[in-house]
């Protein structure tokens, strides 16, 4: 059975955040690949609407991905990124079927 875990996130920023937000999640991309059970991870930002973002992880199984949540670097991430977001961000988690 395949307990990967595949992570997606869609979310926009506050036009002032813009540029700010893009080196947050650069670094963030970085520190993130680095972790143990992480298969990919990476942000990507509209065509139509440079304000909205997506990511896209992969985690050998939950465990990696709950574990992710208790790091340092994503702590001070979300906590730097909360007066960007215009809304909040929507996480779906999901498994593959085929």
């Amino acid at each position: 059975m395949n307990t990967r875990l595949y992570v997606m996130t869609s979310f926009a920023v506050q036009p002032a955040g813009l540029e700010e937000m893009r080196g947050l999640l650069a670094q963030l991309s970085e520190q993130s690949r680095q972790e143990p059970g992480c298969l990919e991870y990476g942000y990507y930002q509209s065509l139509t609407n440079p304000l909205e973002f997506s990511s896209f992880e992969a985690w050998q199984g939950p465990e990696f991905e709950a574990q992710h949540w208790q790091t340092p670097h994503l702590q001070q991430a979300l906590a730097r990124a909360a007066g960007l977001f215009d809304g909040e961000p929507k996480v779906v988690r999901y498994q593959r079927l085929t």
